[in-house]
């Protein structure tokens, strides 16, 4: 396929890139790896220092190499996830990588770069429409919308391509919905990730060459898979760390401060925590810490960088439960040994309030657009926390399970934003 547009969608967990031709049709590229091939990339660098001159900027790898660089390390390492999280964050300006400081722009230049060259996309680049995707609303406590979008485009650049288009996700999503459908629709897209959960309604017109979308509301809400994951370490692994116990540094006891524990159960706050400044403090506290065993389980987590072995076993807890009532969540900090069960009633109940915000944002889509639940004819679900049962029961029961439609959750908004910049470049 000769591609007039290319569509990249950079996602909290994973990055797609497809491209679409005058045919109309879309593909996603898949990216080469040392152990293989798949439909997206990790959204994870590993830096290693540069040999044998460690002055030089550190060398760099993505994805699934990140993955087993970083874990079959036998020097120093530094692993990076989820920058998307960070995009909106007037407080995040650098961060140091060894002795060589990254802005956040340059360390997603430099996942991009590792996509380019993955995919063979270099000279596509160079003579085909580039479409980028963004939320509605960016992950974080306050997102500054404008650093945001800012930011996103300059690490484009910076990886050799400027944006021609920055587009929103749900939108992107109900292309590739129309591409597969035929007739008139009333949807709503659900464009639920890793850090955010976005909606669109939308008028769909699939009748004709090109099908017609006409958005009608657009919400989001930065809650999504991140935000489950953050949950089980929060509920699971924190209280075995000495979450809620208390340290003395004086004659009056004190609880150990709970934003030790917020930062560490957050993937994005944990992987930043290793720094001189965190490090004096919770090292600090070890010395009182009433339980010191448990408190320097985590302590050692931070101190030793295990915090992707961590969020690996809490992943692979939420996804059993996809499938199974129980399962059980197995990490060990140190000295302190955690193997416990996990079950999905107790998983439903510690993301009960991200639940809530979810289905509140969908509810302001609709009563935006001026529709009932009756009138929507297609729920079209994407991303992998489309896939958690408790999240598909809230559009199920809203909608009717009959009415719920999905397939290629991880690269439908990638191919829709390549048909995005196709069907703008058509005659």
């Amino acid at each position: 396929m000769h591609p007039i547009s290319i569509g990249v969608d950079f996602g909290t967990s994973n990055t797609v890139i497809a491209m679409a031709g005058a045919d109309h049709g879309a593909a996603v590229l898949k990216v080469a790896s040392r152990t293989g091939q798949a439909a997206a990339l990790p959204s994870i660098l590993c830096f290693q220092p540069s040999q044998p001159d460690a002055r030089q900027r550190p060398i760099s790898s993505a994805g699934t190499d990140a993955i087993a660089d970083y874990i079959a390390r036998t020097g120093p390492a530094r692993l990076v996830q989820s920058m998307k999280s960070f995009l909106g964050s007037k407080s995040f300006v650098d961060t140091r990588v060894f002795s060589h400081t990254y802005t956040l722009d340059e360390l997603i230049a430099t996942l991009l770069q590792h996509l380019y060259d993955a995919t063979g996309a270099r000279e596509s680049l160079q003579r085909s429409a580039l479409i980028v995707g963004r939320p509605i609303e960016f992950a974080g406590a306050a997102p500054d919308d404008d650093l945001a979008q800012s930011r996103l485009k300059q690490a484009f650049t910076s990886a050799g391509r400027e944006v021609d288009q920055v587009r929103l996700e749900p939108e992107a999503a109900a292309y590739a919905f129309a591409s597969r459908a035929r007739g008139r629709h009333l949807v709503l897209v659900a464009d639920l990730g890793g850090g955010t959960s976005d909606f669109s309604v939308v008028e769909v017109d699939a009748d004709g060459e090109q099908p017609s979308i006409k958005p009608l509301a657009q919400t989001g809400v930065g809650i999504a898979g991140d935000r489950f994951d953050y949950q089980i370490v929060y509920n699971a692994v924190c209280p075995a760390l000495g979450m809620g116990s208390q340290f003395r540094p004086e004659s009056k006891p004190l609880p150990i401060p709970l934003w030790i524990y917020a930062n560490f159960a957050s993937w994005h706050q944990l992987s930043m925590m290793n720094n001189r400044q965190t490090l004096r403090h919770v090292t600090d506290i070890l010395r009182f810490a009433e339980d010191k065993q448990a408190f320097e389980g985590l302590v050692h987590v931070i101190r030793n960088e295990e915090g992707f072995t961590l969020f690996q076993a809490v992943s692979r807890v939420k996804q059993e439960l996809t499938t199974h009532a129980t399962t059980r969540l197995a990490f060990k900090a140190g000295a302190v040994e955690i193997d416990r069960t996990v079950t999905r009633a107790e998983f439903e109940q510690w993301i009960a309030d991200d639940l809530s915000r979810i289905t509140a944002a969908s509810d302001r889509a609709l009563q935006t657009a001026g529709v009932s639940p009756t009138q929507i004819t297609h729920v079209f679900m994407t991303g992998g926390t489309a896939l958690v049962p408790a999240v598909r029961n809230i559009f199920a029961r809203k909608f009717g399970a009959e009415k719920l439609v999905g397939g290629e959750e991880f690269s439908s908004v990638a191919q829709g934003l390549a048909l995005m910049g196709a069907h703008r470049a058509a005659p």
